[in-house]
């Protein structure tokens, strides 16, 4: 489903790339005084305690696929208690249809479309995403179905269920929501938007 293992390993940024780059964003927030501050606690770091944590850093990444994945899932995902809605989930944006359909209509090929797509990515079909040509970790996108996010008192956690666990969506209507099984895909699209629309 998605080759990660052939794609280049997200790369840990030189020690110095980073302090830079920290001056550059740090400089305009700073009076002069709080700046210089800065700076020789910034000088103290790259002398003692900055070589040994990118040795360490170097070290995690020599023994994980993604040195970065648990700490982001963890600390800006799963503790983060900003609101999930606004700050956390993604979104998609649709092309005008060719002609007006109805409500129901238009739902029924959204809905047709995803489960399509979810067929493509679980049965290894599906085009392997690239950006200007360059391949992209598709690894993530194991998560787009069939996954719920457990809320916890300070940390939440995700679970993931097959096809045969999670094969419904939910629908919201007037304040309702509603469970609706969605049917396989049939070899013709239009007898499953059919289906589904009905």
């Amino acid at each position: 489903m998605y080759p990660s293992s052939s794609l280049q390993k997200l790369p840990i940024p030189e020690l110095h790339d980073t302090v830079s780059r920290f001056v550059t964003v740090a400089r305009p927030l700073f009076s002069e005084a709080e700046f210089e501050s800065c700076m020789a606690k910034l000088n103290d770091f790259v002398t003692n305690e900055g070589p040994v944590l990118q040795a360490r850093l170097k070290e995690r990444a020599s023994t994980r696929e993604n040195w970065l994945e648990e700490w982001w899932n963890e600390y800006a995902y799963f503790s983060n208690r900003a609101s999930v809605c606004f700050n956390v989930n993604y979104f998609f944006g649709f092309r005008s249809t060719p002609q007006p359909l109805s409500q129901a209509r238009l739902a029924a090929s959204l809905i047709e479309s995803s489960v399509r797509f979810r067929d493509d990515l679980e049965s290894g079909r599906l085009e392997h995403d690239n950006i200007r040509g360059k391949a992209m970790c598709m690894h993530q996108y194991q998560y787009v179905f069939g996954t719920c996010r457990h809320p916890g008192a300070s940390t939440d956690w995700t679970e993931v269920y097959s096809r045969t666990e999670s094969s419904h969506i939910a629908v919201a209507h007037k304040g309702r929501f509603f469970v609706l099984r969605v049917p396989e895909v049939m070899g013709d699209r239009q007898s499953t938007v059919d289906s589904i629309e009905r």
